[in-house]
């Protein structure tokens, strides 16, 4: 799918897109300058009033590119001459927890599905089906 077409007739999803390509550049250029072990740990957020915001996903990169980013700031001043400070806020990333299913059968399921199986013997495929879900032990 091609935003950029649809960016054409629509102004206010062009002024996003742009600043999309915006932040991507400015997160590639750090991304280019730092350590291979720091790249997955953050992302650039925004740039407010001069000062571009760093999202660290836990607070061992955050504190890491406390130290290092002030040092970087003129590469980013070639992509963005508004930039004047770097901010870092730690933001961990969204984690779904797994979902463990706990569903079981009791004794008196198991044996309606062994009795539904054997009256519908007519359906070989539907009494089987019943048959291998009363025995299995879940």
């Amino acid at each position: 799918m091609n935003l950029n077409h649809f960016g054409q007739k629509n102004k206010q999803l062009q002024q996003l897109l742009a600043q999309s390509t915006h932040w991507q550049r400015l997160t590639n250029c750090l991304k280019q300058e730092l350590p291979a072990s720091m790249r997955p740990h953050f992302n650039v957020a925004c740039v407010r009033d001069g000062c571009l915001v760093v999202i660290a996903y836990n607070s061992m990169a955050a504190s890491r590119l406390r130290m290092v980013l002030p040092a970087l700031l003129p590469q980013l001043q070639l992509i963005d001459g508004t930039v004047g400070s770097v901010k870092v806020k730690v933001q961990p990333p969204d984690l779904k927890p797994e979902v463990v299913k706990q569903a079981s059968l009791g004794p008196e399921a198991r044996s309606a599905l062994s009795r539904s199986a054997q009256a519908l013997a007519h359906h070989p495929e539907l009494a089987a089906a019943l048959r291998r879900l009363s025995e299995k032990n879940i």
